[in-house]
């Protein structure tokens, strides 16, 4: 069965008005089988029409009113929401935001991951959602350790949570940070390298719990995106995930961001999991980062390009390094995003798949400049695929030469 690709548009009809030229056919949600991929939603109404300028709240309204309307167009509700990954632009915004979104979701506990970024696509945006759905395979999808964040760290927002969603194919998890599973204590509250480390080491051992009780094993991980707040954090972090993922072999994507749901955050690790099911993922291209990186970062990881798992395929984040470790594009976005792109379409068909299976994508610049050749660039190898899309401009990449990096899922029909 194909993907259901709904309403399919190209970004000049959209943002011309905000004078950016960008040529990309995308759409606003895709089912690929019970999996469901939304375009991350905004104050855009779906008419394009801006609500709420000034007003995050009413943007997060907007969003939420938007992500109702698309899943039920796809055969899905706010029911069968698994997670939500919520960009804000400052942390004063997060209180208003959340509890909005909460009384759009009241009663469905989700998963959740918090990011503060250095902008969205246009400046007027305040934040945006990306919601991971599944229609269930028969039976309600586990949701694992319900929480309310009034709860957590003296917050006064109310957010209906979980810490995991087992369906009947994935298991998604909680950003996870250096906070202990109940809330109660948070780990590594300096600011050195080495509090990053044990962030990420209780994080990682979060993850494994998790997992547990979801029925999975690490083995079963297929991605990590990893987020920090400085570049000194990477090694510290990186380690911990080579101490506690030895030989599992994930794919990456390692971003900077602005800042975290609370100050004391250095570090947070999303987890993308598949159940095996009895047969092992297929991991292409594994690598050890002393093989890639060299002396220049000593992160003592096992990773590889590209996992797939059953008919899923998750792709290392691609940059302007070709699959041989060469920077193509120093200085310029544009040839840097079509590189990635270079690498994405070669992965893809190493796992068996190819460009048009592509359902979403996650384009990060560090400029809003360097938008419009980015992403001119990702819209000529994607002509006529029409995937959904979410882009955030984040603080920076692994290294201080990088512009941009695209993470791509993609789903075999």
């Amino acid at each position: 069965m194909t993907h259901q690709r709904f309403r399919r548009f190209n970004t000049r009809d959209v943002y011309a008005q905000h004078k950016q030229t960008l040529d990309n056919d995308l759409c606003m949600a895709v089912r690929a089988g019970n999996r469901l991929f939304l375009r991350g939603q905004t104050g855009f109404a779906l008419d394009g029409s801006f609500v709420g300028r000034g007003d995050a709240a009413a943007q997060a309204d907007q969003a939420m009113k938007n992500v109702k309307v698309l899943l039920e167009e796809a055969g899905s509700s706010l029911d069968h929401v698994c997670k939500a990954t919520t960009y804000i632009t400052d942390r004063a915004h997060r209180e208003p935001v959340y509890n909005t979104v909460n009384r759009h979701l009241q009663g469905v506990p989700r998963c959740g991951t918090g990011l503060v970024v250095d902008g969205l696509a246009v400046a007027d945006m305040l934040m945006e959602i990306d919601v991971e759905a599944e229609i269930p395979d028969g039976a309600p999808h586990q949701r694992l350790r319900p929480f309310n964040t009034r709860n957590w760290f003296s917050q006064t927002i109310s957010w209906e949570g979980c810490m995991a969603v087992r369906t009947a194919n994935e298991v998604y998890l909680r950003g996870q940070t250096g906070a202990e599973l109940d809330g109660s204590r948070m780990h590594g509250l300096g600011r050195a390298p080495d509090d990053a480390g044990e962030q990420a080491d209780i994080a990682l051992s979060n993850v494994e719990t998790l997992l547990a009780e979801a029925g999975a094993t690490p083995q079963d991980i297929c991605k990590l995106t990893v987020y920090i707040a400085d570049r000194a954090y990477r090694e510290p972090v990186y380690r911990q995930i080579g101490r506690h993922l030895r030989d599992v072999y994930p794919v990456s994507t390692g971003l900077i961001m602005k800042a975290f749901a609370r100050p004391e955050i250095l570090m947070e690790i999303d987890v993308a999991a598949a159940l095996s099911k009895g047969t092992p993922h297929h991991r292409l291209r594994k690598f050890h980062t002393r093989e890639w990186y060299g002396t220049r970062q000593n992160l003592d990881c096992q990773l590889c390009m590209a996992v797939r798992a059953g008919n899923r395929v998750y792709l290392r984040g691609q940059t302007g390094y070709d699959i041989d470790g060469k920077l193509h594009g120093a200085g310029d976005a544009g040839v840097q995003a079509d590189q990635a792109m270079k690498n994405v379409k070669l992965l893809l068909e190493e796992s068996g798949a190819k460009l048009d299976d592509i359902c979403k994508i996650h384009v990060y610049i560090n400029d809003r400049a360097w938008r419009e050749p980015v992403y001119n660039a990702i819209g000529r190898h994607l002509k006529g695929v029409f995937p959904c899309s979410t882009g955030v401009i984040v603080r920076g990449f692994a290294f201080p030469e990088l512009m941009m990096e695209i993470d791509v899922d993609a789903v075999i029909p």
